[in-house]
């Protein structure tokens, strides 16, 4: 996602003229010390908004990929590896990668979550590819999920496990499939087709 940058013209005017005011204008001339003010008030503007948006980055990060960098970074400061370190540098990295494409699909994620959420106690025609590369149609009901995993029956460690599940699983789906009367998981990432209230929301790789 590309963020436009976005700059308060009147506070760096405003600055620029601070660093007029303790410069020796009568050595160097108002036009030579304004110039060179407006370039150090750019400068530290562009500077400050380089820092937020790291920050904002940082913040939006997924603790997965946040964690797995930490992994990383950890074992790349050993001094010495051992041939354990070797093999798991290699397992951290290629999570990383996942979680970062994870992370990438995140918007479309969340946009095949509400549409299903949005169905409610009605029934929703999810239509995804199975890990044998089969397609299949699936009649879930998101509110008789939710009332297994909030609801009375639900334990402690139950909602727990969900969370736990959720946070470091961000592709896959808890849903009720009303056909079978059981929790399915699916993989968000192979939707190809969701319908809710007679409207057809189509996805393509």
């Amino acid at each position: 996602m590309t963020t436009t940058a976005t700059f308060n013209r009147t506070a760096i005017m405003t600055h620029a003229w601070e660093i007029v005011r303790r410069a020796n204008v009568a050595l160097y001339g108002l036009r030579t010390i304004l110039r060179r003010a407006l370039r150090a008030a750019w400068s530290e503007a562009k500077h400050k908004l380089t820092i937020a948006q790291v920050e904002q980055q940082a913040k939006a990060q997924s603790p997965e990929v946040a964690r797995t960098r930490e992994a990383i970074a950890a074992l790349e400061g050993k001094d010495r590896w051992t041939q354990a370190d070797y093999a798991r540098i290699g397992v951290l990295r290629a999570a990383l990668r996942a979680a970062e494409d994870h992370e990438a699909a995140a918007p479309d994620y969340a946009e095949k979550r509400d549409l299903i959420a949005a169905a409610g106690g009605r029934f929703c025609a999810v239509t995804f590819t199975k890990a044998d590369g089969t397609e299949r149609t699936m009649q879930v009901q998101p509110a008789t999920l939710q009332h297994h995993i909030k609801g009375d029956e639900a334990t402690v460690a139950g909602k727990r496990a969900t969370q736990t599940r959720k946070a470091r699983h961000p592709h896959l789906l808890p849903v009720w499939d009303a056909k079978a009367k059981a929790p399915r998981s699916v993989n968000l990432a192979t939707i190809s087709r969701i319908a809710v209230d007679g409207v057809v929301h189509e996805y393509h790789a």
